[in-house]
């Protein structure tokens, strides 16, 4: 194990120990899809053309942020005992709290941020998606459901504040991506067509204006990029050249915000 494999893992533990509830688990995931993998974020990836860009995608779901090989992990780590048991617990008890509770509505209440309407929507689909795939009890793949359809019913996700735009796209990503094999051809259509209509169609106008928070080297780069990238993931072999599209100006827009982080790489 190398300098900066050690380093990686000694600041995700000590990231665990700060943090407390559902966050937690998702710092989780990717140590499991990583484990045994050195880190080395001194390598800058190449960007492949546009019609190479979709080359590696994996054809099964779940594909975003991890697989069912990685979902398998997370759920016999979290049967036993420690730390993984003790987050788990937090993200079991959220997701029976929003069994009860009513779904999420349009609102914009200072009359320009969909924001907060996102991030629980994305909150209440990722919880619930991880738990259903955890216990297999279908309560929590029907609850995600109405959240989404709420949601897919939306007359926009706010393009106008992007942040909002992204994170509901992300939203929708996981939903539809986690619980794919849950969902009959019906309910994938519904929420394909959200994703596309609003989320990817939207982050594609933004793009092609060359300007705004593609352009940008703060978290809006970052948020913005990685909700249409999950949302172009999750549909791609239904929607390939649109996916393509978005993953390949993401791929190239993302490394303005990411370049910050290249002196604590180094270190």
């Amino acid at each position: 194990m190398n300098v900066a494999t050690t380093r990686f893992r000694t600041g995700i533990a000590a990231g665990l120990q700060r943090l407390s509830g559902w966050a937690c688990l998702w710092l989780v995931l990717p140590l499991v899809a990583a484990s045994g993998q050195e880190a080395d974020g001194r390598r800058q990836p190449a960007v492949p053309p546009r019609d190479k860009i979709l080359a590696t995608l994996r054809p099964e779901h779940p594909r975003v942020l991890a697989t069912s090989r990685t979902l398998e992990a997370v759920r016999a780590s979290v049967r036993g005992e420690g730390l993984p048991a003790r987050i788990y617990a937090e993200v079991k008890k959220s997701a029976d709290q929003t069994l009860a509770a009513s779904v999420s509505k349009y609102e914009i209440p200072d009359g320009k941020r969909l924001l907060s309407v996102s991030r629980r929507v994305l909150d209440r689909v990722r919880t619930l998606a991880l738990v259903h795939r955890v216990e297999g009890d279908v309560r929590y793949a029907d609850r995600a459901w109405k959240e989404l359809e709420a949601a897919a019913a939306f007359p926009d996700w706010n393009p106008s504040h992007f942040l909002d735009t992204a994170e509901m796209t992300h939203a929708f990503a996981l939903g539809y991506d986690w619980l794919y094999e849950r969902w009959s051809a019906e309910q994938r259509r519904v929420l394909r067509e959200a994703i596309v209509s609003h989320g990817l169609r939207p982050g594609l106008k933004v793009y092609d204006s060359e300007k705004g928070w593609p352009r940008n080297e703060n978290n809006w780069n970052q948020v913005c990029n990685g909700g249409l990238i999950s949302g172009a993931l999750a549909i791609a072999d239904e929607e390939p050249q649109l996916a393509a599209r978005i993953v390949y100006e993401a791929v190239r827009s993302v490394p303005l915000a990411m370049q910050h982080y290249a002196s604590d790489v180094r270190d």
